[in-house]
């Protein structure tokens, strides 16, 4: 609890940042920059650390230089030794995955080797008298897992099959496992993505903190999933791609052109 704490009070010194000091960290992926408040979201707020490749820690520092050029060295331990535990989370629950489906491990090295992460945190304001409560909109991460760390104010909530909306603990020393867009292909279609929303319902400003987990050569189905009762629906794709491709809200048409056979 005391790294969890240290690194919500980090979160909140990087949202206190100047708007020009945080628009500065940009990325060619998709999602992976700092997404300001605006009219149709205001109550969000929101920015990605990128972690690719075996070498995170530096990436980490380059993150922090951008955002404190003078250095800030309690930053960087933080994040590295949160970034570390966080990814060996989300590495255990794919081998679980591959274990509970009898798969080859092999397949999961393959897999665990070609995934690149992203921390994104997230800050959401308390809403004012004229303003709705809505934090952000019902959607599905395009991810495979976001492994998702909340502050202990209320507002996540998850759709159930049945369609009852449910609000979510969010309790700091829950770490929550939501899948995503990209475990649905590769499980082909085995493992629904979970769609969620965030409702301000407290009198508090909300912190959450993701770590989410994404494809950095071809998206595609793993390949013992596929049989006489569970045909090959997906065919290989880009994953940044399709997130490009998400985020200029395609007709359903449109995106399932993209990713099916």
């Amino acid at each position: 609890m005391e790294l969890c704490n240290s690194v919500f009070d980090l979160m909140k010194e990087l949202f206190d940042l100047p708007l020009e000091t945080k628009k500065q960290k940009t990325s060619d992926k998709p999602n992976h920059g700092y997404f300001e408040r605006n009219p149709k979201v205001p109550l969000y707020e929101a920015i990605g650390i990128d972690l690719d490749g075996p070498s995170y820690d530096k990436a980490v520092q380059n993150f922090t230089n951008i955002m404190w050029p003078t250095g800030y060295d309690h930053f960087c331990e933080t994040i590295n030794l949160y970034a570390k535990l966080l990814i060996e989370m989300d590495q255990t629950a794919k081998r679980l995955l591959f274990d509970g489906y009898d798969l080859d491990q092999s397949g999961c090295d393959s897999l665990l080797n070609s995934t690149n992460y992203m921390i994104r945190s997230f800050k959401y304001l308390v809403p004012q008298k004229a303003q709705n409560n809505l934090g952000l909109i019902a959607h599905t991460d395009s991810s495979y897992f976001t492994i998702l760390h909340q502050n202990n104010v209320a507002g996540l909530e998850a759709k159930l099959r049945t369609g009852e909306w449910v609000n979510i603990d969010p309790l700091p020393s829950k770490f929550l496992f939501l899948a995503g867009d990209a475990l649905k292909v590769w499980s082909n279609d085995r493992i629904p993505p979970l769609e969620h929303k965030v409702m301000m319902t407290e009198d508090k400003e909300r912190y959450s903190i993701g770590l989410f987990s994404y494809n950095s050569k071809m998206m595609e189905t793993e390949e013992g999933l596929v049989d006489e009762d569970h045909p090959l629906r997906y065919k290989a794709f880009n994953h940044y791609e399709y997130i490009k491709l998400r985020n200029k809200f395609p007709t359903q048409t449109e995106l399932l052109n993209f990713i099916m056979l």
